[in-house]
């Protein structure tokens, strides 16, 4: 216990966001330091339960630093660490920082030393600084962050508020979000071979390939041609940023155009083109975006998220097997999130939706169908969606 609470001290030193706070005056949000976490330690009967019980535990931020750190004893001895952190001090490229930083903390406590890391080239708050020089003043159309925003105002004017999801659920009337148990799905070896030669191809990339897979789909059950589908984007351009943990991410729209029954590989290049523009110009928030456009605030109710997986090796530090997973309120109506690996090897895929037997089962049926779809577009691409699309579920809508 002593070992860990110190090396917990030296990562929340190391690491702003990982004590800080956000307190309201007004219509102003500031960040202020408070106590950074010390570890909990607690017996508990069953491990998995209790883990899962404090994994979904609400954080308030106006007065709590992000993140929790506990220390789990079950009666047969086994041990959980389980940290929970709020998003906007660890966002998920942070994990590999955050893990690596508190292994390597751990070990040298261990031995009665100090950790020998290097000093971090830059703090969190160097980094907001220099976004907020770099964007410049909305309001200037000469700004970078106002041509950005002209950019979203041209790109998404009338674009679609709402979409009519396939036996979808409509948002909570405070604008939250429940989750429901994912539908998962796997792309095997071959058919991530398979997908992968389909994206070398036509110069995209596996999460463009998913990406119009799941518009055309999202088509064919009626969601109409105009699809605003957001993505995050990790925000980290500066390798300096690399080693920081904190909240860097950002969402932007790919207005997705599936009119036409176009040819999968035609429907790519729609995605290819949409989707290099809008990383080009990533930088305005979402929310500013959201303002000048009339979407919700919240987010595009369809997200595509590419999941980076920490790879433990090296990350462990004495600290044992880890493992992170995202929890708590889904921000859209239904995610696609994979992670894709190393190489040759499968593709882990999910289909998040909000709380509903409706919600659920259409993101079942989406996890059966896109795999299908996808065998059939990388063996014929040139051939028009609605000869790709044949489920018993499908549409007339191509016609």
């Amino acid at each position: 216990p002593a070992v860990l609470a110190a090396a917990l001290a030296d990562v929340t030193a190391r690491h702003q966001p990982l004590r800080t706070a956000f307190a309201r005056h007004g219509d102003t949000v500031r960040p202020r330091e408070v106590v950074p976490p010390a570890p909990a330690f607690e017996e508990c009967a069953d491990l998995d339960r209790r883990v899962a019980e404090l994994a979904g535990e609400h954080t308030d931020l106006t007065r709590e630093a992000p993140l929790r750190v506990r220390l789990l004893t079950a009666p047969d001895g086994r041990q959980a660490l389980l940290l929970t952190a709020h998003y906007l001090a660890v966002d998920e490229w942070s994990v590999v920082p955050l893990l690596r930083d508190l292994g390597t903390a751990y070990a040298a406590r261990a031995e009665g030393r100090e950790p020998g890391w290097a000093p971090l080239p830059l703090t969190y708050a160097d980094y907001t600084r220099r976004a907020h020089r770099a964007l410049g003043d909305l309001a200037d159309p000469d700004s970078r962050g106002g041509r950005q925003l002209a950019h979203w105002r041209r790109t998404l004017k009338d674009v679609p508020r709402t979409l009519t999801l396939p036996a979808g659920r409509p948002r909570h009337a405070d604008g939250s979000h429940h989750t429901a148990a994912p539908a998962f799905f796997v792309l095997d070896e071959r058919l991530h071979a398979d997908v992968d030669r389909l994206a070398r191809s036509t110069r995209t990339s596996l999460f463009m390939v998913l990406h119009a897979a799941l518009a055309a789909l999202l088509t064919a059950h009626g969601a109409g041609t105009d699809l605003p589908i957001g993505t995050m984007v990790p925000g980290r351009t500066d390798e300096r940023l690399t080693d920081l943990v904190g909240c860097f991410l950002n969402t932007v729209v790919l207005r997705t155009d599936t009119a036409g029954d176009p040819a999968f590989s035609g429907l790519l290049a729609r995605v290819r083109e949409t989707t290099l523009a809008a990383l080009d110009r990533q930088d305005v928030p979402y929310d500013e975006v959201a303002r000048a456009t009339g979407l919700p605030p919240g987010g595009p109710q369809i997200m595509v998220v590419h999941h980076e997986q920490a790879d433990p090796a090296g990350l462990e530090g004495g600290l044992g097997s880890l493992g992170t997973a995202p929890t708590g309120p889904a921000r859209a109506e239904l995610t696609l999130g994979f992670h894709e690996p190393r190489g040759a090897g499968p593709v882990h895929c999910a289909l998040l939706p909000t709380t509903g037997g409706r919600a659920a089962a259409t993101a079942r049926r989406l996890a059966e169908e896109l795999p299908a779809l996808l065998r059939e577009a990388a063996a014929h691409p040139e051939r028009p969606l609605s000869e790709l699309i044949t489920t018993p579920s499908t549409r007339s809508d191509h016609a």
